[in-house]
This record gives C-alpha cells, structure tokens and sequence, in this order.
C-alpha cells in the first residue's frame, strides 16, 4: 500500500521562501489551537471519509503458469532403453499419439506370458472337459474331477491377468515386439522434451520423458496481501495484462491458499484463463486486476492519507474545533486508490489526505 512521505526540510524550505519579515511575523501570531499555522495549513489538504463503490480489490504481480490440472509429466512404467524419438518441443499433439519409444525386456517378457498362459488354458479347460465326460461315466474319482475344475480356473486366471497387462503396455497379443510407446493422455503442446535416444527410462527416472500440457487454459498465481483476503471470493472475475499485448484477458479465481506466509505477509491465489489463441506463455510477468463483487461499497480515505510505523496505521483528523489529531485506524484492501478503513473513523469525518507526514511532524513538534 502506498504511503504519502513528504520530507520535512522540503516543507520547512517551503515555509522559509515566505520569510519576509511581515508574513513571518503574521503567521507566528496566528498559531491556532492545533499546532499549526495558517501559513502551514496551507500546505494541507482534507478528504471528507466516505463509502465508495469499488471496481476492483486489487492490482497486483502474479505470473502465468502450466494448468497442472491440463498438464501431464510422462515417464515410462516399464525400464527400458529409448531407441526413438518421435516429437519435437514445440509439436502441437493428438491425444494418444506416440511421444517416445523403447525397447523394454518386460515388455517381450509379457507377451511371452500371455502365451503361456494362453497355452495352459487351453490344455487345462480340455483336461476339464475329458473329467466332465468321465465323471459322467463314473470313470473318475471326484478328487480328480475337482482338482481338473480347479487347474481350469486358475488357467483362465493367469490369462486374465496376462491379458491384462499386454492392455496396460498397450501391446496386441501376438505382435512378437518389445517396443513400448509413451503417448500422449490428452491433446497439447510439448513443452519439454528430457528423453535422448539411447537413455535409460522406467518409473523411477528421476525426470519425465516428456511433457505435455493444453494451453489453451493457462494458470496465474498471484499472492495477496492478507488485509485484502476478505475480498477475494472463488470464482471471483479477474483481469490479466501483460507487457507483450495490449489486451485483456478475462479469468476467475479458482484456489484461495490456506496459508499465510510469514515474510511477505501474502497468501498465493490461482485463478484460471482461458488461453485459446494460444498468446499467453508460461513464465511471462502478468498484472492480474481482482474485479470487486457488484455494488461493493466500503468506508474509504486515499492511500496517501494513511501514515504507518510498519506496525499499525493512523491518519491525521480535522476535528470539529478545527484542531488536528493523530487517530489509529484499521486498513483493509486497497481498491481505485483508496484505503479500505475497517476501524477508526466514520462517514463524514475530514482527513488530510496531502501533507500527513508534514502534519504529524508539526504536531509532534
């Protein structure tokens, strides 16, 4: 929040260019109850307090960011060598389309498994039917009718299970290949690319193979101050500007943190903008403007009326008689140039709004 710091030698300059001795002589005589004299009163000047109607809470730094909700890091689940690389960083993608392939040992391990699990279903669903037909012909012991049952259901088991895992390494039965594909789960952009022909991959790479995200919705994440929480709400309309295009480009708060932290005394806020031309690139500076609610009103002085000690905030009071005091007030958001005033004051209550510091020194003085 901005702060009016008017240096006192400035303000005494400006009273010793009146020093003629007749105008010196009349102001030190006319030293009104307040402190101050006419001469420098005249430097003063009052704001009635009054509510007035805001158009936005805030306007403050934030930076474009990935959507993490449409941005997908991709690492092989199975180890294996990369023999091809199949995009580039830049290839605007299809979702499921082939990113990386590899050659992987657990991949032509699983099919030999599907094989053999294919294998001995067969041979255990025909041992189950020749027991059916024998225990019909009460040739065979009812033991070994349910054990052939039994070897016939676990069979069909194993092969579900193989079959199952060809479908997770997208591998058609049969192919004969150890080739796996890293695809795409969505369509984007390829953002990153960290795979290199010939490199090691598998779950526990330490970094993704590559990294897709759609940008036609990007992410801002803004910290604000903790006195202008209470006026940012989720879904709360915003605007982003940035140095690049002169535009403006509508958004909404999404994600209010929870946390307050302890230097800046801020709280991240992420708001999401849709971004279908695709202008707004992740790691660009932004001015991120947090629109007030309809018909907001709130008990108001301009910024530069308030006075702070880094600890608490107080402005300079007109009071009835004409006399000047010092009054503690409690400030809330900035919005259009005025200070929020949760406490301290009331409508119609006069306040300097330029000059304050050189107020508050003449008082002390």
């Amino acid at each position: 929040m901005r702060r009016l710091f008017v240096p006192l030698g400035l303000g005494l300059a400006l009273l010793a260019g009146c020093g003629r001795a007749n105008d010196a002589a009349d102001a030190t005589a006319a030293v009104a109850p307040h402190g101050l004299t006419p001469a420098q009163l005249s430097f003063l000047k009052f704001t009635r307090v009054a509510e007035v109607e805001a158009s936005s809470v805030a306007n403050l730094s934030g930076t474009i960011d990935f959507d993490e909700q449409r941005t997908a890091r991709l690492n092989a689940p199975v180890p294996g060598r990369v023999v091809e690389l199949l995009v580039q960083v830049g290839d605007h993608i299809d979702a499921d389309q082939p990113l990386v392939a590899l050659e992987s040992p657990e991949v032509r391990s699983a099919e030999a498994d599907y094989v053999h699990a294919e294998a001995d279903l067969v041979v255990a669903r025909k041992a189950a039917e020749r027991a059916e037909r024998l225990r019909a012909a009460r040739a065979i012991a009812e033991k070994d009718y349910l054990q052939a049952q039994e070897d016939a259901q676990k069979a069909a088991a194993d092969f579900e299970r193989a079959r199952a895992q060809l479908e997770r390494l997208r591998v058609t039965p049969g192919a004969r290949t150890s080739r796996y594909l890293v695809r795409a789960p969505f369509a984007g952009t390829v953002v990153a690319r960290k795979a290199s022909v010939g490199m090691s991959a598998g779950p526990d790479s330490p970094e993704p193979l590559a990294v897709v995200s759609d940008l036609s919705q990007v992410r801002v994440v803004v910290r604000v101050p903790e006195r202008q929480l209470p006026l940012v709400r989720p879904h709360q309309t915003v605007t982003v500007h940035v140095e690049a295009y002169p535009d403006e480009f509508p958004g909404e708060v999404t994600v209010i943190g929870d946390v307050v932290d302890d230097a800046t005394r801020t709280v991240p806020v992420l708001c999401a903008v849709p971004n279908a031309q695709r202008l707004l690139k992740p790691a660009m500076f932004a001015r991120v403007t947090l629109k007030a609610p309809p018909g907001l009103r709130i008990l108001a002085v301009p910024v530069r009326a308030l006075l702070s000690d880094g600890q608490r905030y107080r402005v300079i009071v007109r009071r009835p008689d004409g006399g000047l005091e010092p009054r503690a007030v409690e400030a809330g958001a900035e919005i259009d140039g005025h200070a929020q005033v949760l406490s301290g004051l009331t409508v119609g209550d006069e306040v300097v709004s330029e000059g304050a510091l050189f107020a508050a020194q003449a008082l002390a003085s």
